[in-house]
C-alpha cells in the first residue's frame, strides 16, 4: 500500500525516487519543489483537523 502511494506521488510530481546503488539496493524518496509547495497547505489542514476532532 505504501509503495502504491509513493508511485502515485511520483507520478504526480510530488516526490522523486532515487535508487541507491549499494548492497542491498535501497530506495530514497525526496520532495520536489512542487511537493514542498504543498507543505504549508498540509500543515493548515492538520491544524484544522485537530481543532475539529471529537474528543
Amino acid at each position: 500500500m505504501v509503495d502504491q502511494r509513493l508511485k502515485e506521488l511520483e507520478n504526480n510530481g510530488m516526490v522523486i525516487r532515487n535508487v541507491i546503488d549499494s548492497r542491498p539496493i535501497a530506495v530514497a524518496y525526496s520532495l520536489t519543489d512542487f511537493g514542498r509547495s504543498a507543505l504549508d497547505i498540509l500543515e493548515q489542514l492538520r491544524v484544522w483537523s485537530e481543532k475539529h476532532t471529537d474528543d
